[in-house]
């Protein structure tokens, strides 16, 4: 059984961490915990820690990154940000302000944490180890923040009066340092594993998680030599490889119409990275060694602790709701079975082709001998899913999508029976995006060289793809190319993208309107060079005026 540690007790723990003394001659609530009888014991400070993971337990919402970025589209604004973010339309009072003010309050229950925590009298190396996995956790939560917002106040203390948080906001740069130098203090009191068990569960942070945020970070801040630092500090731990145990006995779809195999050991080695990249996200295979920093789910058809991918990325037919689809462009960006870019027809070929949903033959040269990770993470028309239902054949009539595509990839088949019903665990961070960092980072230090190629090579043969051609890619800028492309198809659906085109300065160049596979309009969108960074909310700049100024500076 799968340990689910962080989906229990949190409205308990977190009513102990949020809680205030109760005034002198008050009896004791029976329902709820007070600082003043809780923080007493080192199951308190377990329980507690417990309830502060609950900042991990919906980053499946992370996918709707890919929709406020030129990966997806996401066609219903009540769901979340991203129509509004890919439209164009961001202002401070037409984004949630939710999304802010709710990373906020998590961080206010991990100051709580890390302010009360030392009160209890129990195991000092247990002790060391539960703040470490705290702060490693508010450092995730700001980097979320200055990453979207940019200078935003730094509180590193718990507060009584909500005026003691209306400070000026701290500059960008100053929490970067911050954070690394929290990860860095961390991760010396962090195991490498866990044995699972109370106290031990697999899927708390580890000495590796604090290092690949680390390295995460300062790839987002162009601290290149660092990053590959970080990144070759993970892959040193010993402790993680890409997941190759996919189970070939479990597709049952034939995909010999798409692909031409030249061999039998040809088509064998597609199987086995098709079942490698697709089954690296079931449920069967949660906390695999691929696995850093992940968000756990449980199966309870409740909306609440599920995962809700399977809905909202399958199709109406085998009712999902098509929230979030995949655009032309990402379904472009994988490579031919070569290994190298796809050379895709015009919109005007494309509608020709798919003949008003009667495709001719030379509609499907588009997905003849493609890359594995293309079958195994998109649904095109006529694209089979036999895990899905028994004979599914994919209809875009029939799937409510707005692009002519869905996602296949992060659902797991074994739970498309009931509404937001999923135990599939969603990857925060996995191992390779450390080596596509490590690539990337060291790229841009020193160019192309044998430490580059293997990194990129490795997430390649583990879905069935071929090495990298030497000859082609032999340049800086020709390597920095195939990294982003890679790191694209490798990470869909996963939410870096949206920070990925930020970061490069290219949203500019593909936060393009977006058109379905028969030339029509799918979403108009436009860009802004001060979307690099989100406003403020306007209920944040009214409750602290101190973010006016710099709200103003980013352009808003």
């Amino acid at each position: 059984m799968k340990n689910k540690f962080n989906k229990i007790v949190l409205s308990f723990a977190a009513a102990a961490v949020f809680s205030c003394t109760a005034p002198p001659l008050e009896r004791v609530p029976q329902d709820t915990n007070s600082s003043s009888t809780f923080w007493t014991s080192e199951n308190d400070a377990r329980l507690a820690l417990n309830g502060c993971y609950g900042y991990l337990a919906y980053a499946y919402n992370n996918a709707y990154n890919d929709g406020s970025a030129d990966n997806a589209y996401c066609q219903y604004p009540w769901e979340s940000d991203a129509t509004t973010i890919s439209e164009g339309n961001i202002t401070p009072a037409s984004l949630n302000a939710a999304n802010y003010s709710g990373k906020y309050q998590s961080i206010r229950g991990f100051n709580s944490y890390l302010d009360n925590v030392g009160k209890i009298d129990m195991d000092e190396n247990l002790k060391k180890r539960f703040i470490a996995e705290a702060k490693v956790l508010r450092a995730m939560a700001y980097f979320d923040l200055i990453r979207s917002y940019g200078a935003v106040p730094l509180l590193t203390t718990d507060y009584v009066s909500p005026q003691e948080t209306a400070v000026a906001p701290t500059p960008e740069g100053d929490i970067v340092t911050f954070i690394i130098n929290e990860l860095i203090a961390a991760q010396a009191d962090l195991p490498l594993t866990y044995s699972g068990g109370i106290k031990n569960e697999k899927g708390r942070i580890t000495k590796g998680a604090a290092w690949a945020l680390k390295a995460r970070v300062e790839l987002d801040y162009n601290k290149f030599s660092d990053a590959a630092a970080s990144a070759q500090k993970v892959k040193e731990l010993g402790v993680y490889q890409l997941f190759r145990g996919g189970d070939v006995s479990k597709i049952k779809d034939d995909f010999s119409p798409f692909v031409d195999f030249a061999s039998a050991a040809e088509e064998q080695k597609f199987y086995k990275g098709f079942a490698n990249y697709e089954q690296l996200f079931w449920a069967v295979n949660d906390n695999n060694s691929e696995v850093i920093i992940t968000s756990q789910a449980i199966n309870n058809s409740s909306y609440e602790w599920g995962n809700g991918l399977n809905t909202l990325l399958t199709p109406v037919d085998i009712g999902g709701w098509s929230s979030i689809t995949p655009t032309v462009e990402l379904v472009n960006s994988y490579w031919n079975k070569t290994g190298h870019a796809f050379v895709a027809p015009s919109a005007e070929v494309r509608t020709a082709n798919y003949n008003e949903g009667s495709p001719s033959a030379a509609y499907f040269a588009e997905f003849h001998n493609r890359d594995t990770r293309l079958y195994a993470s998109i649904m095109f028309p006529t694209s089979p899913w036999e895990n899905a239902s028994p004979g599914y054949i994919y209809d875009w009539s029939a799937s409510s999508s707005m692009t002519g595509y869905n996602f296949r990839k992060l659902t797991d088949p074994a739970y498309l029976s009931a509404e937001w019903d999923g135990a599939q665990d969603f990857p925060i961070m996995r191992y390779a995006e450390i080596l596509l960092i490590y690539a990337e980072a060291k790229n841009e230090m020193s160019g192309p060289d044998s430490s580059v190629y293997d990194a990129i090579n490795d997430i390649r043969d583990r879905s069935g793809m071929p090495a990298v051609d030497h000859a082609m890619y032999n340049t800086k800028e020709k390597m920095r190319e195939l990294i982003r492309n890679e790191r694209r198809i490798e990470l869909a659906g996963e939410g870096q993208r949206y920070f990925d085109i930020r970061r490069w300065g290219i949203a500019d160049q593909v936060m393009k309107t977006i058109y379905d596979i028969t030339g029509n309009i799918a979403q108009e969108r436009g860009w802004q060079a001060k979307f690099n960074k989100l406003p403020y909310p306007q209920a944040a700049v009214d409750k602290n005026p101190n973010l006016s100024s710099a709200q103003s500076e980013k352009g808003y």
